[in-house]
């Protein structure tokens, strides 16, 4: 990455990882070698200027390759492994200042977990799950981590709603006239 095309007051935010300084984030980038790693990676990427804030383009991106260099990550050399990296579609974001220089980038943003091979998750730790070397915490593991507490009160909407009542209004839920069973609520 070309440090003269951030501001000195940039930063780097995605899902888990920052705000990273300038000075972090080119040390932390620098040292992936990502295309050294993915000699073929296609990013897949297209731009749109936001209409509420016209100096933040966003981007969004599918990006594909095959893991055939080493990929350099925190001071671990990982072999090439051959394997196919297909990334979920992703939103990122740049916001320019007055001097044309990026102070923010926003990266890794998942908008659709069911794409790919990399469990939801973007960017390098995305790389890194699809490789085969996920990291060993729950983070790194998969997009969504639901808690015990959340899968329970999953569970219980859905049977409230199963047996005829729409679990956010505790109201009665419509039947459908040809078969006498209440129609799903939308989302289920």
């Amino acid at each position: 990455a070309d440090a003269s095309v951030l501001a000195d007051d940039f930063q780097f935010v995605a899902p888990i990882v920052g705000p990273l300084s300038k000075g972090e984030f080119m040390r932390a980038f620098g040292s992936f070698k990502i295309r050294d790693a993915i000699p073929d990676i296609k990013d897949n990427s297209w731009f749109h200027v936001d209409p509420l804030e016209p100096n933040r383009v966003w981007f969004f991106s599918r990006a594909t390759g095959t893991h055939t260099g080493v990929l350099n990550f925190g001071g671990n050399k990982i072999q090439g492994t051959g394997a196919e990296i297909h990334s979920p579609p992703q939103a990122q974001s740049m916001l320019f200042n007055e001097r044309g220089q990026v102070y923010t980038l926003t990266v890794g943003y998942c908008m659709d977990k069911r794409i790919g091979n990399t469990e939801g998750l973007g960017g390098v730790f995305g790389i890194l799950k699809a490789v085969g070397k996920g990291l060993p915490f729950p983070e790194a593991q998969r997009l969504y981590n639901p808690s015990l507490r959340f899968e329970a009160f999953e569970h219980v909407a859905k049977a409230v709603e199963a047996s005829g009542y729409d679990p956010t209004t505790r109201k009665r839920l419509p039947r459908d006239a040809a078969s006498g069973v209440a129609e799903p609520m939308l989302g289920s």
